[in-house]
């Protein structure tokens, strides 16, 4: 897997290899981050279900100053620290605990929330709500879900901005409003 985009371009990174997390392609990603503009702009990105990490670092390739990973799975977690290692980024932390108690370590307030649950978590709106709160006022939010799952067209003052599908994912952007 490679970084598509930005100061990092071309470096590859490890995947996790396990059954329990699914990789975003690259094209995929790279459709993603061409969809909320190629070039980032912000202070911090979390990605919650961080698996690999590909994400936050793309998005730390193309502008994002510091980025935030989580995941539940120590096995993950520890690809993205070597990720994070082989590719000279510094400015990241790292947390393993459920997405459920990441309210309780975390410090910041985020540009860019990346949300890349499994498919059969299919509780959208519980997993938005926990993140609603630390997304900034003009933030943007990325859902990666299953194409057969429900999420809501409206959320509080969260305006959605694109929905896309890529074979069995559909993958929606929101941007909050003031």
């Amino acid at each position: 897997m490679r970084i598509i985009a930005g100061k990092l371009r071309h470096r590859i990174i490890d995947m996790t290899n396990l059954d329990s997390t699914r990789e975003t392609q690259d094209k995929v990603r790279g459709a993603i981050f061409n969809m909320i503009g190629p070039y980032l702009e912000g202070d911090y990105c979390l990605d919650l279900f961080a698996g690999s990490g590909a994400m936050a670092i793309e998005a730390y390739s193309r502008g994002i100053n510091n980025i935030v990973m989580n995941d539940i799975n120590s096995k993950a977690l520890d690809v993205c620290k070597k990720n994070c290692k082989t590719l000279g980024i510094s400015n990241c932390e790292f947390y393993n605990v459920d997405y459920k108690s990441f309210k309780d370590v975390n410090k910041h307030e985020y540009d860019l929330i990346i949300l890349d649950p499994p498919y059969k978590m299919d509780n959208i709106n519980e997993i938005i709500e926990e993140v609603y709160a630390i997304l900034k006022v003009k933030g943007t939010l990325i859902y990666e879900m299953g194409i057969e799952s429900k999420y809501p067209e409206e959320y509080k003052n969260l305006t959605l901005i694109k929905n896309k599908e890529y074979g069995i994912k559909r993958v929606v952007v929101y941007k909050k409003e003031e």
